[in-house]
């Protein structure tokens, strides 16, 4: 075997090493690998509304599955080899209601959305960075959508949406915002423990990631909730659980900080 073939040879083993490395890392790489994951982008994938089209030249990376979001080199400086623009130039504000207990505590720092949920939203607002595709990614040419290279329906969060539904997000939970959810500052939170199953950032704050994996769907894809919740999915990417099931699965990551023994009523 000459010295050309060797380097061939060699090449397509590590390839191949590592592509099982991945698929033998855990759920979460293989879910995105194996295909069904709505985050895989890629004109490979099955079954999912948006994914690229087909290639045309061998330089379109199309077929590509982590590119969408993630970038080895040249990244956004917002995050770890993050490969989407930061929608910086979008005002959603925040959720609204007026009795929410965090808004009017300092030290939650609750405000416009920020660091991992402002990551999702540049491609769930539906209007993506500004007016660009889906397929707009930092580190190359625009990837070819299609038709479908803008979020909509149920999995759009714009303003409106942020501001008058779902769950409030990117604000601190420490033991001051906890003494304020209990609406008593003489509380004792030493017993409490902090958040086990969801996890905050490093700045402490709730984000999209606190109850969402993008990584990983544990819900199945197709099953939906009875009135009057029907037409929206059981925990979609839901950070805990197999199980699909509200009493085990969802309750818990949401339990996680709403279960306030000494004062449950009324939660934030």
């Amino acid at each position: 075997m000459n010295s050309f073939r060797k380097i061939c040879f060699l090449t397509v083993l590590i390839i191949v090493g590592h592509a099982t490395s991945l698929l033998a890392a855990g759920p979460k790489i293989s879910d995105m690998v194996v295909g069904g994951n709505k985050h895989n982008l890629s004109s490979l994938n099955k079954n999912v509304t948006y994914k690229a089209a087909p290639p045309q030249t061998i330089e379109d990376k199309n077929t590509e599955i982590c590119v969408f979001c993630h970038t080895p080199h040249k990244a956004v400086p917002q995050t770890t080899l993050w490969n989407r623009s930061n929608p910086s130039s979008v005002v959603f504000g925040k959720y609204s209601s007026s009795t929410l207990v965090i808004r009017r505590t300092s030290n939650a720092q609750f405000g416009e959305p920020n660091g991992a949920s402002r990551l999702c939203l540049s491609c769930h607002d539906g209007i993506t960075a500004g007016g660009v595709p889906l397929g707009a990614i930092f580190n190359g040419p625009v990837i070819n959508m299609g038709a479908n290279d803008r979020i909509m329906g149920i999995a759009l969060f714009n303003a409106a949406k942020i501001k008058s539904g779902h769950h409030p997000v990117s604000f601190v939970y420490d033991d001051v915002v906890l003494r304020a959810i209990q609406n008593d500052s003489l509380k004792s939170t030493q017993n409490y423990q902090m958040p086990r199953i969801v996890k905050l950032d490093t700045a402490n704050r709730m984000q999209c990631t606190t109850c969402h994996n993008p990584h990983q769907n544990q819900s199945t894809e197709d099953t939906y909730q009875v009135p009057p919740n029907e037409g929206r999915k059981i925990a979609p990417f839901w950070v805990y659980g197999a199980n699909n099931n509200a009493s085990l699965d969802h309750d818990s990551v949401c339990m996680d900080c709403h279960n306030i023994p000494t004062n449950p009523f009324p939660w934030p």
